[in-house]
């Protein structure tokens, strides 16, 4: 019913079709780094899930540090961390904020993040983030189940790209299902590798290798957390409890004590949690068990050229 509105840049959708957990927001990453190493001229626009404010924030090196993350919420304010001089346009009208980085910033290429079902903004390509570790043939639609769609909209996309396919016993079925439904589209493999672990206090790099022998209690708040704790794990870390809560939790101080004294209970000498997560903590002031931060990135390790094909950059 609604007739998309086109704007000049070229405009690269990245979506899905199940609510959180995809993997996006590292994509849009992997995507944002190669695309300045090539020297693109481009902006992201979000809509910024659950913030606060309702005005059109933009993301850049002079005005985030006043921008708390409650104002552009938790996905864009992580990337404005990685994307120092990227622009990043907060607008629930995604045409809008694309018309001010064209004009304002000049953008060529614009990255729709979380697009797949935005459509007041015509896209030149869409590229949808698959969780090779979910059974999509059982899922349900919300609220039932985390189906945004039904698997016959993946007909609509252009790229696949298959996440933590190396946490999954799936991969082969979840394939197969994708080209049932779009068997032109072409398919790329992913995963999320660990880059470093950080004390969240003082921001220092701590190497794996220091925590060996260590034991440590996980948490957190992102739409698959079990695929946290699995990528812990394969890390080499010796986790003795992780707890989980809803995605994008905001976490208080009550809960940060609980956590230590239930770390403490079970012998845990340190926490840890997901670098997403650690946006939306208190202070830690209070804690006398460090706080321990993961980050990942993803790497694609199958298909990558297919991508650079149809991106035509």
């Amino acid at each position: 019913m609604i007739k998309p509105k086109k704007l000049s840049a070229k405009v690269i959708s990245v979506g899905n079709i199940t609510a959180g957990g995809s993997g996006k927001t590292p994509f849009v990453l992997y995507l944002a780094k190669k695309l300045m190493k090539k020297k693109v001229n481009f902006a992201i626009l979000t809509r910024g899930y659950k913030r606060l404010s309702k005005d059109t924030i933009e993301l850049e090196k002079i005005d985030s540090p006043d921008i708390r993350w409650e104002q552009v919420g938790d996905e864009p304010y992580l990337l404005s961390n990685h994307l120092l001089e990227i622009p990043i346009i907060v607008d629930k009208d995604r045409f809008h904020s694309g018309k001010i980085a064209q004009d304002k910033y000049k953008a060529e290429f614009l990255l729709l993040d979380d697009g797949f079902q935005h459509w007041n903004l015509k896209r030149d390509l869409d590229i949808v983030m698959v969780d090779s570790s979910i059974d999509l043939e059982k899922e349900k639609l919300l609220p039932a189940g985390r189906l945004r769609e039904p698997l016959s909209s993946l007909k609509r996309a252009n790229l696949f790209v298959l996440t933590r396919v190396d946490q999954s016993e799936r991969r082969d079925k979840v394939i197969k299902l994708l080209q049932k439904y779009n068997p032109q589209a072409p398919i790329v493999e992913s995963i999320l590798e660990v880059t470093s672990v950080a004390n969240w206090k003082d921001k220092s790099e701590i190497g794996l290798s220091q925590l060996k022998g260590k034991k440590g209690l996980a948490f957190c708040g992102i739409g698959n957390p079990y695929s946290f704790e699995r990528t812990l794990k394969s890390s080499g870390l010796e986790i003795l409890n992780a707890f989980f809560f809803l995605d994008h939790y905001i976490y208080t101080g009550k809960d940060l004590s609980s956590l230590q004294t239930e770390a403490r209970k079970s012998g845990a000498s340190y926490l840890i949690t997901t670098e997403k997560d650690s946006i939306r903590l208190p202070d830690t002031g209070e804690l006398t068990i460090p706080l321990l931060v993961i980050k990942v990135e993803l790497k694609i390790i199958s298909g990558e050229e297919k991508l650079w094909e149809l991106l035509n950059i």
